[in-house]
């Protein structure tokens, strides 16, 4: 059966292909982004939302003002950023965020989009999913794993998806009740633009074609 599935971050990368998946199997798709792409909006979704970014005070409503009467059966909270100036490699952006270099204001960039980000939508969007089987799942990191840090580096991302995971666990027990499902999904290391574009060399063999990370979220 269709489901209405709202997913943040929609206009490239992951939240994209998510939709063109999600749009092809049958489902009405509600793409939300601070702006549209021509591959988007190329996509025939059911809506674009623009203008809402999941860092600002107005993006709850908004969401409620666009998606007023529709009964959301699936929120993919996808929105999220390394917290680095735009344009920094990965290289760039791993040392920028160790122990020694950190600037606590991309400390403060990454919570906003990776934390306080789905906790402001899915707060926002929660009382329109009153179906049963109801889902809110958010895309999440392998480096928001305290155990599996093994590097260092990056602290301000993995400090930020650390804390979402905790936040969607708590919604999980908290929103049960309701009949609303929690859900967090690693899609592992995808080639897309997210986290400077192109990863370095030394990586380049764990990034995997972004069609396969989106098909392991939509099933």
């Amino acid at each position: 059966m269709p489901r209405n599935v709202v997913v943040t971050g929609a206009n490239t990368g992951l939240g994209l292909e998510l939709c063109r998946q999600l749009h092809a199997r049958g489902d009405t798709v509600y793409a939300t982004c601070r702006s549209s792409s021509n591959e988007l909006e190329a996509l025939g979704v059911a809506r674009v939302v623009t203008g809402v970014d999941v860092t600002s005070a107005d993006a709850a409503d908004k969401l409620v003002a666009a998606l007023a009467g529709v009964a959301i059966d699936s929120l993919i909270n996808n929105a999220g950023g390394m917290g680095s100036a735009p344009g920094d490699t990965w290289d760039a952006q791993f040392e920028a965020q160790k122990f020694a270099t950190l600037d606590f204001d991309v400390m403060r960039a990454a919570f906003e989009v990776n934390t306080i980000g789905p906790l402001l939508v899915s707060k926002a969007l929660a009382p329109l999913m009153t179906a049963p089987g109801a889902k809110i799942l958010t895309i999440t990191s392998l480096m928001g794993s305290i155990n599996d840090n093994g590097t260092g580096g990056a602290m301000a991302y993995r400090c930020a998806k650390c804390a979402a995971n905790m936040a969607a666990v708590t919604m999980s027990v908290e929103l049960r009740p309701r009949g609303i499902a929690v859900g967090l999904v690693h899609p592992g290391m995808l080639k897309t633009g997210f986290g400077g574009g192109k990863p370095p060399p030394k990586t380049a063999k764990w990034f995997k074609p972004v069609e396969g990370g989106a098909e392991g979220v939509v099933q």
